[in-house]
């Protein structure tokens, strides 16, 4: 600022004694060459050399626009009104994606054009509007134009191939267009294993989940990979042993797991254990009917039942299982007490079963009783 003031100071002197020499002798201006010369006044040459600076600013201002016309294709002043009119487009089109107006939305992005101004994020924005309204031919009008685009853009429209292959039971299709994938995203990684998923890659999926920041996210995709592993390799006990064994101890507590590793194993004993463990902590109906299915040919069970039917007397399956043991061990006397106390406690299945009982053991006058109560 000091500067400046020094400078303008100076200029304003200077102009002043050149005002008062002037006055005092105005004098002329020789311009000479060779036997050429002009003689003219101080002022003449002052407003000669103003008009033709200003001509020679012009023209390079008019070199200047041509030159960036033939490098652009566009002329500057015109290009800022280009961006400003697709910065309104890209403003609109958002403002309806928003409101979930998606034709709209697709209708304001089509028309950005300008080139380094937003056109990768526009097509996406485009491109997921096309896909809600479902406009396949724009969809991929979009695609293609962000496809030319950085590959942070690039990486978007893999992302969103990959959610729609998935949407279209292309799982595979899903996991090409995720391949190449460099620093994935929290997004990108639960379509992956969406994707691994639906391709019954489980064991992929195991492998995957260390890459997953979220407990609770990482615990849900463990669990459907447990119960596809479980699905895929039903009656292999020594391989669901092992998948088995290789869950976090939360989900060899879940019950829903439990049910699904029993029902796959060819030799349901195997599953005992953790079943017996299972009801001690979390006692469930789902989880004695399991305990049932595994170990109703075994002895035992009969003390575990009753061990149960101490702690939960109110439960009905307790004594239901308890007479369907005893029925098996021809214990008629016994089995016929279970099945009557469980149908005392609101188990509709044990009127049933009990009249099953009468008839299988002959007793048709207590089966008719049944009948009528």
């Amino acid at each position: 600022m000091t500067r400046f003031l020094i400078v303008l100071l100076f200029i304003l002197f200077a102009a002043a004694l050149l005002t008062v020499f002037i006055e005092n002798d105005a004098g002329f201006v020789l311009l000479s060459y060779d036997q050429y010369f002009l003689r003219t006044s101080i002022w003449a040459f002052l407003g000669f050399f103003l008009i033709s600076s200003l001509i020679f600013y012009i023209l390079i201002k008019v070199l200047l626009g041509f030159s960036r016309l033939i490098k652009t294709g566009s002329i500057h002043p015109v290009q800022q009104n280009l961006k400003k009119s697709d910065l309104r487009e890209i403003e609109e089109g958002l403002l309806a994606f928003f409101e979930h107006d998606y034709r709209l939305a697709a209708s304001h992005f089509i028309k950005v054009q300008t080139q380094e101004f937003l056109p990768g994020l526009s097509s996406l924005f485009g491109a997921s509007s096309a896909r809600e309204i479902g406009d396949t031919h724009l969809l991929e009008v979009f695609l293609n134009l962000a496809r030319k685009e950085n590959e942070r853009i690039k990486k978007g429209a893999n992302l969103l191939e990959a959610e729609m292959a998935l949407e279209l039971g292309k799982p595979n299709l899903a996991l090409e267009n995720l391949a190449n994938e460099l620093n994935p995203t929290k997004h990108s990684r639960e379509i992956k294993i969406k994707a691994l998923l639906g391709a019954e890659k489980w064991e992929d999926v195991f492998k995957y989940l260390s890459l997953i920041d979220e407990p609770k996210d990482r615990i849900l995709f463990e669990k459907k990979a447990a119960i596809l592993a479980f699905d895929c390799n039903k009656k292999k006990d020594d391989s669901l042993v092992q998948v088995f064994n290789s869950l976090s101890e939360e989900l060899k507590e879940n019950s829903e797991i439990i049910m699904a590793y029993s029902e796959a194993l060819e030799k349901k004993s195997l599953a005992e254990a953790t079943i017996i463990t299972s009801i001690d902590l979390f006692f469930k109906d789902s989880l004695i009917m399991c305990y049932f299915e595994a170990s109703k040919n075994y002895p035992k069970i009969l003390g575990n039942l009753t061990r149960w039917e101490k702690k939960h007397p109110e439960n009905s399956l307790l004594p239901f299982f308890k007479g369907k043991v005893y029925e098996i061990l021809r214990e008629d006397v016994f089995a016929e007490e279970s099945f009557k106390k469980s149908k005392d406690l609101g188990n509709s299945s044990a009127s049933d079963e009990l009249l099953k009982f009468f008839v299988s053991r002959g007793n048709l006058k207590k089966a008719s009783q049944e009948l009528k109560d």
